[in-house]
């Protein structure tokens, strides 16, 4: 029997308004090495370090100016959001926040919060003795990066918002449900909506990696095209439900403080993101004072693989900008 569409958007926005469905929508992926002497704490592999009584487990990568990045999520593995062709124009600090990879794990499931994660960028900046830096967030992790603004801007040189809300709650999934009719004629629709459904009902991590493959095309600009590349990467994601399941209980929405970051802020948004629609993008370049909006035409919500040349671009040519400008004062 196939997938009535209309009765599973009803299903998504009940499940999700009545706190049943896991931030699993936020994204995903897969591998850890083993750590580098601590004393060199810059040197390109894995490392981990100390903070806020956990291990956090972090991978440098590229050359340039410095910038944090906080993969989505939450709870999944840091690789999925990994650059190389932004590697060459900055130095990438992919954190694995904790609850996910190689970091440790929370005793208690309610602490993984908005403002635990952004007091360990915080703890990762001091570890790394950066006096300011750029910091990237993807989508779970670019919410996460506007509350450290909004607490730490003056420790930032620049913010890049990629693929990301000020926003959840009613608004954001109702605007999700209608973007999931754009795939409605992809051979893998009728597999894929049940599927992206059951993330959050998950009984085990294992379970809602399955669930997250096979709901893989929900991600991409165009899955069925690229849809053995894609299965690669996926074939290796992990999930840690936790996480997941505390993002549920918090209610997220900055819109009304946005106007407190004065530092240069890129926002990226995918023309095709069905997850964090365009408009969310729109909302906070309208809030930030000054911010920029780059918007890629053919990326959905991974638009550093969809379009990885373009989205190194636009993030390498802000952050050249910026440093321009500070060499200037």
């Amino acid at each position: 029997m196939g997938v009535s569409f209309p009765f599973f958007v009803d299903r998504l926005r009940t499940a999700v308004l009545g706190g049943t469905l896991a931030a699993g929508i936020l994204f995903t992926s897969c591998a850890h090495f083993g750590a580098v002497p601590a004393e060199n704490r810059h040197a390109p592999g894995p490392h981990a370090a100390a903070i806020n009584g956990a291990s956090v487990s972090y991978h440098v990568h590229g050359k340039g100016p410095v910038c944090i990045v906080h993969p989505g999520g939450p709870g999944i593995k840091w690789d999925y959001v990994r650059m190389p062709a932004l590697e060459k124009r900055l130095t990438l600090v992919y954190m694995e926040p904790v609850g996910s990879g190689a970091s440790g794990q929370l005793p208690n499931a309610a602490d993984y919060t908005f403002e635990r994660y952004a007091n360990d960028i915080e703890g990762l900046r001091q570890h790394l003795g950066l006096a300011r830096f750029y910091l990237l967030g993807h989508s779970h992790g670019g919410m996460v990066a506007q509350v450290y603004a909004l607490k730490h801007q003056e420790n930032l040189n620049g913010l890049i918002l990629l693929s990301t809300t000020p926003v959840t709650g009613k608004e954001w999934m109702d605007d999700l449900s209608a973007n999931l009719g754009w795939f409605q004629k992809e051979p893998w629709f009728q597999e894929a909506l049940p599927a992206f459904m059951e993330i959050g009902t998950s009984k085990t991590s294992e379970e809602a990696a399955e669930h997250f493959k096979k709901a893989a095309g929900f991600y991409f600009a165009d899955y069925t095209a690229n849809k053995e590349k894609i299965d690669a990467v996926m074939a290796n994601i992990q999930v840690n439900l936790s996480p997941y399941r505390t993002f549920l209980a918090l209610p997220f929405d900055t819109r009304a403080l946005l106007d407190r970051i004065h530092v240069p802020t890129l926002i990226v948004g995918g023309r095709k993101d069905p997850i964090i629609g365009l408009k969310f993008s729109k909302q906070i370049h309208d809030a930030i004072p000054g911010s920029r909006l780059a918007v890629l035409e053919k990326s959905g919500h991974m638009a550093h693989f969809d379009q990885p040349e373009e989205t190194a671009a636009a993030i390498g040519g802000f952050v050249n900008e910026a440093e321009n400008s500070y060499a200037a004062k």
